[in-house]
C-alpha cells in the first residue's frame, strides 16, 4: 500500500542504525534523565524532609520521590490555586492540549473561583468527566458506569497541605513573599502492575509521561500565583503561528498528491473528536499533525519511513520532557522548518525558471541556424 522510490545507498537509514541510536538514548535516559526528572527541582534536604502525610505510608518501606518549585508569592496566595484543582473545576494548569487529545475535556482556569475553594476529606478529585468514553473506564476502574474517576482527598491541612489532587502538595513558606511548593508521591503508586515488568513499564513509560504533566502543572501554579506568564506573549504568538502554518502546510502536501484528499480524511477524522467533545482547537491541531505526519511520511517514504519516524518520535518525547512549555517550543520549532521548506521551494522554482529560459533560448537559436 505504501510505496516510495528506492533511496541512495548512502542515505539509507537501516534498522540497526536506529537501534544503536535508541540504545545510546536509553543509556542517557536511565543514567541521567530519569534521576533528574524523578526529583525535579527538589534539594536533597527536601527529598529527605518529613512532610505531612508521610506517617500514613502504605508500608514502613514506602519510598517517595519529591518535586519542588519556588514561587515568589506568600503561601496564602498559592493555596487557592491548588485547592481548586480538578477536571470539574480549574483543571490541572498543565498541558491541557495533551489532555484533550484524549478527550479529557480539561480547561485550565486563570482566575480564582470562590465557589471552588471548599474541600473536605473524602472528596473525589475528578481526572476525567463521569461519562468519559461512554463510561467504560469508570466501569473498569470503579466498577460503576458514570462514576467519578480520580483520587480521594485523604489529607487536608488548609493553607499547608492537601492530598491527593492528584499528588500530595505541601507549602513551605520561606519568607513573607516566597514559598516552596513540594509535590510528593510514592514510587509504589507509580509502578503499574508491580513486579519487574511494572518497574520497567513505570520507569520507561509512566514516569516520563507523568513528569511531562506534573512539571507543567507546577509551572502553571507558579505563573498564576505570581501573576507572570511562563512564556512571553510574543513567543506564544510565534508558537501559535508555527502550529497553524504547520497544519496548513501539511494539508497542502496532501492535496498536492494524487487523491491526497482521501488520505487527508484520516488526520481530519483523528482531530475531529477533540474539537467536538472538548472544544480545544490546540488539541485538535496537535492530533491532526501527529496523525497526518505519520500518514504522509508513510505515503512518501514507504517502508523506509518507520526508521525515520522512530527517531522523530524520540525527539518529540525529549522535547516534551525537557521543555518547560512543550506546546510553545514545538510551535516555535515549526517556524524555521516551514521557512526552510518555503525557501527550498522558491529556490527550486527559480532554478526551474532559469532552466526553462536557457532551453527556450537555445531552441530559438537553433531555429535561426
Amino acid at each position: 500500500m505504501f510505496t516510495g522510490s528506492k533511496p541512495k545507498a548512502g542515505l539509507m537509514l537501516r534498522p540497526w542504525h536506529v537501534l544503536g541510536i535508541y540504545a545510546v538514548l536509553l543509556g542517557l535516559y536511565v543514567t541521567l534523565l530519569h534521576p533528574w526528572l524523578m526529583n525535579w527541582g527538589a534539594t536533597e534536604a527536601e527529598q529527605r524532609m518529613a512532610l505531612p502525610g508521610d506517617e500514613v505510608a502504605a508500608s514502613p518501606n514506602t519510598a517517595y520521590f519529591t518535586r519542588a518549585i519556588t514561587i515568589n508569592a506568600p503561601a496564602d496566595e498559592v493555596w487557592p490555586w491548588i485547592v481548586q484543582i480538578g477536571q470539574d473545576r480549574a483543571g490541572f494548569y498543565s498541558n491541557d492540549w495533551l489532555e484533550n487529545i484524549f478527550l479529557a475535556d480539561i480547561h485550565n482556569a486563570n482566575v480564582i473561583h470562590p465557589e471552588w475553594q471548599r474541600r473536605q476529606l473524602g472528596d473525589v478529585v475528578p481526572l476525567v468527566p463521569p461519562d468519559y468514553l461512554g463510561g467504560l473506564p469508570a466501569k473498569y476502574f470503579v466498577g460503576e458506569p458514570g462514576a467519578t474517576i480520580g483520587p480521594h482527598i485523604w489529607l487536608l491541612q488548609p493553607g499547608r497541605a492537601i492530598a491527593d489532587t492528584p499528588g500530595r502538595f505541601v507549602l513551605v513558606p520561606i519568607d513573607d513573599h516566597t514559598t516552596r511548593l513540594l509535590l510528593r508521591e510514592s514510587i509504589e503508586a507509580n509502578t503499574p502492575g508491580g513486579g519487574a515488568p511494572g518497574v520497567v513499564a513505570g520507569r520507561l513509560v509512566w514516569d516520563p509521561m507523568h513528569f511531562v504533566m506534573v512539571q507543567r502543572m507546577l509551572q502553571g501554579i507558579k505563573e498564576r500565583a505570581e501573576g507572570q506568564p511562563l512564556v512571553p506573549p510574543a513567543l506564544e504568538v510565534a508558537a501559535r503561528i508555527g502550529w497553524v502554518l504547520a497544519g496548513l502546510g501539511l494539508t497542502g502536501l496532501f492535496l498536492m498528491r494524487r487523491r491526497g484528499y482521501l488520505w487527508l480524511l484520516i488526520p481530519l477524522a483523528a482531530a475531529s473528536p477533540s474539537l467536538a467533545f472538548t472544544g480545544d482547537p490546540n488539541a485538535a491541531l496537535a492530533g491532526f499533525l501527529a496523525v497526518g505526519i505519520t500518514v504522509w511520511g508513510a505515503l512518501l517514504f514507504g517502508r523506509r519511513w518507520w526508521a525515520r519516524y522512530a527517531l522523530i518520535g524520540a525527539g518529540v518525547l525529549l522535547v516534551l520532557v525537557l521543555a518547560a512549555d512543550a506546546y510553545v517550543l514545538v510551535g516555535v520549532l515549526f517556524d524555521p522548518i516551514i521557512a526552510a521548506v518555503l525557501l527550498a521551494m522558491l529556490r527550486n522554482r527559480r532554478q526551474d525558471a532559469i532552466t526553462e529560459t536557457i532551453l527556450t533560448r537555445w531552441g530559438a537559436r537553433g531555429k535561426h541556424v
